[in-house]
């Protein structure tokens, strides 16, 4: 009868393999939630652009160091994205529906036929009897009306961003 040699290396590759798959298992996926979104090379915003990534994009997550998460895209891009910009869960809204949650714009657009007239942004008739029941004024009505008609840019945001220190731009 022949005894193994190497009883201690198969039990190790064995071990190392149930690790492997616990770690591709475990993997955490993030995806963006920021309408602009940059991979960088490194953990701050001064760090080059390795690539642009889109409202939605899934990502792994290879590492946590503060703020910052390292991880990779599908196509296989590794880098640094500020971990404001992500979420756990697959973002439902549109990229517009991120920016009206802005609340603020630097250019106004007139607002259409089919706006908030009822008094706030999207009601319908139940809706409109709700908001004259519990007292939402005309006046706030067409205030919200106004503020649903405002656009900003995606460099408008970087810029206060930027300006303000905020997000990736922190110190």
């Amino acid at each position: 009868m022949r005894r193994q040699k190497h009883p201690v290396m198969i039990v190790f590759a064995l071990l190392f393999g149930l690790l492997f798959l616990a770690g591709v298992v475990l993997a955490e996926t993030v995806f963006v939630q920021s309408k602009t979104a940059m991979l960088r090379s490194g953990k701050t915003s001064l760090d080059s652009v390795v690539a642009n990534l889109k409202f939605g994009e899934p990502l792994e997550v290879l590492n946590k160091e503060g703020n910052w998460l390292e991880v990779q895209t599908a196509r296989g891009a590794k880098g640094w994205i500020f971990a404001g910009k992500t979420t756990p869960t697959k973002p439902a809204a549109s990229e517009d529906d991120v920016l009206a949650k802005l609340g603020k714009s630097f250019r106004r657009t007139e607002a259409g036929d089919v706006t908030a007239s009822a008094g706030a942004r999207g009601l319908d008739k139940v809706s409109e009897g709700y908001a004259n029941r519990v007292g939402i004024t005309q006046q706030h009505r067409d205030a919200i009306d106004r503020m649903a008609g405002y656009r900003i840019s995606d460099q408008d945001v970087e810029d206060f961003l930027k300006e303000g220190r905020l997000g990736e731009y922190a110190k």
